[in-house]
């Protein structure tokens, strides 16, 4: 790789990502991620070994043949050519101060638009599926508890997996009774927000760290070899506990239900529970209320097919007759 290309890279991440924005490691993967397959792709695609690739590679005409190739090559959705366009255009930003000389190259490439993506419908769990999910959770076994403690921490706080799998056992804070509390999260951003806890939900957690000897320090979700439990570990066992549910409500498999399914579920209903949306914005982590707001727009849609369900009354037997004192008609309002 051009050593003025490699040591942009390296700055990039050390001296931007890491020390100037402390980006959260998500984040770092992400864009670390990104490089890689596009270093990946000036190899395969243009014959351009590492060694060779220099800060001219960074030219509009290079990354939209790497679009091009996440989606044609890699099969790659919307969302995720967007997320690697999105880690390019942070190179790009960084590269504007430290290479100026370039700013006629950088702005071009700036330019390239993200993709639409099709706006689709939220998929979200009623108070009846979730309790499915959660008697699908076997208490005679550990996983089965470990897993029942998910769903319950996943559906009460609307935490992100990340969020989740990175808990440990002093983020989660009892009172005196050890009855009530809740669990001190660092998401995107590295911000960090306290979000309450249930007295059903704060108590099991509590049985479940004194079960098994868990120290402070510990990480609350393990594997079954005691390793850290991954994002697709947590996708694999709710996958698990969905296929187990549908025997009790046949409906869950219209559903296409993940970990995120949870923060939809618990946004709507708080959100139907009469809490605003500001305070879901922030209960939820989210940088701008606007993200908030499909919550509203999926409330009211439900909302509207239940309108239509119901009969609407017959208005035919009624004529407007204009009142002849205009006086009298206003103060009869």
């Amino acid at each position: 790789m051009n050593s003025a290309f490699q040591d942009l890279l390296q700055k990039f991440f050390l001296k931007r990502m890491m020390n100037q924005k402390q980006a959260s490691p998500e984040t770092i993967k992400s864009y670390r991620d990104t490089f890689r397959i596009y270093i990946e792709y000036l190899n395969i695609v243009h014959k351009c070994p590492p060694h060779k690739i220099s800060i001219e590679h960074i030219q509009a005409e290079y990354i939209l043949g790497f679009l091009e190739y996440l989606d044609h090559e890699r099969g790659n959705q919307t969302k995720t050519i967007n997320n690697r366009l999105a880690a390019i255009h942070a190179f790009l930003h960084f590269m504007s101060f430290e290479k100026p000389e370039y700013s006629a190259t950088i702005q071009r490439s700036l330019m390239i638009p993200f993709r639409k993506t099709k706006k689709r419908q939220i998929d979200f769990l009623t108070k009846e599926e979730i309790d499915a999910l959660l008697e699908a959770c076997s208490m005679k076994e550990a996983l089965g508890r470990r897993d029942r403690m998910m769903v319950l921490i996943l559906y009460n706080t609307g935490i992100r997996v990340s969020e989740l799998i990175s808990l440990r056992c002093r983020d989660v804070i009892f009172d005196s009774s050890g009855t009530a509390g809740y669990i001190h999260v660092i998401g995107k951003g590295r911000k960090e927000r306290n979000i309450p806890l249930w007295k059903t939900t704060a108590s099991y957690i509590k049985k479940y760290i004194e079960e098994h000897s868990l120290k402070s320090d510990d990480k609350l979700f393990i594997n079954h070899t005691g390793d850290e439990l991954t994002r697709s570990g947590v996708r694999y066992r709710i996958d698990c506990l969905t296929e187990k549910a549908q025997k009790i409500i046949p409906g869950l498999e219209d559903k296409n239900i993940s970990p995120h399914t949870f923060r939809h579920s618990t946004a709507l209903h708080l959100l139907q529970s009469g809490v605003d949306i500001s305070t879901i914005a922030i209960w939820l982590g989210h940088e701008s209320i606007n993200t908030t707001h499909k919550y509203m727009e999926a409330d009211i849609e439900m909302k509207q097919k239940t309108l239509e369900k119901i009969a609407e009354p017959s208005v035919n037997g009624y004529r407007y007759k204009p009142s002849k004192d205009i006086l009298a008609f206003l103060a009869s309002l």
